[in-house]
Parts: structure tokens; C-alpha cells; sequence
């Protein structure tokens, strides 16, 4: 967020940034972003050494405000994570010096596997199998009225029938014996509903339907 990701003096992008301030602390310098500007490490030296000038402010107003607070977030998370289990922090010229190195395009999932295997002893190779989707399917809905009004009867409340003689959404079950369906919704006429696919039901009740496993919030599927 500030400065662009990269040093306000030279420019430079791939390689670690450090926070300068304006008004050195051993002057009465805060640690505020209104204080701060990015400088690489080199940079950074010889701006204490004297050799280099400054003619930059920190940012102001309201980035000024987003910043603290994304600061003060990610500082919370940090702690909160730290009481959960270890924590290590990596900077991104790292993640990317590790991705180029390996030659791996530069993907969403590609930063996350060089994320969690920049510290690891046992690197884990780039593979599609080595990916999941997470997704979240919530057993309700906020939704208070259908979309569009119908005639005579304007805006109809949107029902959601959360629970059918033990089944909910998102349960695993059998139909009829032979079919593997993924319970999407409850219909109000007494019938569990699936995903329509040619030459299986789209429907079914209750009593044609096994529980083979219980749907979860949150789902893990393989990415593709």
C-alpha cells in the first residue's frame, strides 16, 4: 500500500523495504505513516550515513487513516494466530525470488504454495493435486423476498425450509439405491432438491434418500 511497494529514492521493487522515518525517532519522531517512507536497505543506509537526501513526505489524510488501520489489523491478526500456533512472517520479494528460482508462473495458488514452503524443510512440489478450493455454503440465507413481485400478490417472502425429516442442505445422500446427490435445497412441497444432471432426479423425498455424510460449511474440493 504505501509508496507503490517500492523505494521512494531508487525505485527498487524486488528486493526487502524498510520503513525510514522523516524525523528520525532520536529527534521526536513517531512512528505515525504520516512519518514513514519505503526505502530499500541500501538506500536506507545511506540516508543515516549522510551520503543521500530525502525530498519526500509520508503519506496524509485519509490514506493516512486506511493504513494505520490495516497496520493495526494485520498486527492483531498476528497475535491472535501466534496463541493459536507459530507464526513466521516473509515479505514478498522472498516469495518471489523463491517462485522465479524454481521457474513457476506467477498465479494465485503458485504465491500461496511459495508462502507455506519458503520455511519448510520439505519443499512440496507444484502440482495440481496439491490444490484446494475452499468454499464457504451457508445453511442460511439473509434474503427476505423473492426477486421479482408476482401478480396480485407484490413482493413474496422468500421461505427457507432449513431441515426435512432430518436432511438439511448440503447433506451427502443415496437416491432410490443408485444415485449420488448433494442436497441444494428443501422444497416446500416436501421433496429434497439436487443439482439437475441429464438422466438422474433432480428431486426426491425423504423417504427414497440415504445419509451417507453431512453437509459441512465449509467445503474442500480439489482445484482444476
Amino acid at each position: 500500500m504505501r509508496d507503490g511497494y517500492q523505494c521512494v529514492h531508487c525505485g527498487a521493487r524486488q528486493t526487502r523495504l524498510e520503513a525510514h522515518h522523516i524525523k528520525f525517532l532520536s529527534q521526536g519522531g513517531k512512528d505515525t505513516i504520516t512519518n514513514l517512507v519505503t526505502l530499500c536497505h541500501s538506500c536506507h543506509q545511506k540516508v543515516h550515513q549522510g551520503s543521500i537526501t530525502l525530498s519526500v513526505n509520508g503519506v496524509s489524510g485519509f490514506k493516512d487513516q486506511i493504513a494505520q488501520r490495516t497496520m493495526i489489523g494485520k498486527y492483531y491478526i498476528y497475535q491472535t494466530l501466534d496463541k493459536i500456533a507459530p507464526i513466521s512472517n516473509f515479505f514478498g520479494y522472498q516469495t518471489a525470488e523463491l517462485r522465479k528460482s524454481k521457474g513457476l508462473p506467477k498465479e494465485h495458488d503458485v504465491d500461496a504454495l511459495c508462502v507455506a514452503t519458503l520455511d519448510n524443510q520439505t519443499p512440496v512440489p507444484y502440482h495440481r493435486k496439491n490444490f484446494y478450493t475452499i468454499k464457504f455454503r451457508p445453511r442460511q440465507t439473509r434474503k427476505r423476498y423473492h426477486d421479482l413481485p408476482r401478480r396480485d400478490k407484490g413482493r413474496v417472502p422468500y421461505q427457507v425450509n432449513a431441515e426435512l425429516d432430518g436432511f438439511r442442505k448440503g447433506d451427502v445422500v443415496r437416491v432410490k439405491g443408485s444415485f449420488l446427490k448433494q442436497i441444494n435445497s428443501i422444497y416446500s412441497n416436501g421433496r429434497l432438491a439436487f443439482a439437475r444432471v441429464k438422466g438422474s432426479p433432480g428431486s426426491a423425498r425423504p423417504t427414497d434418500c440415504q445419509l451417507l455424510l453431512r453437509g459441512q460449511t465449509v467445503v474442500w474440493n480439489y482445484s482444476v
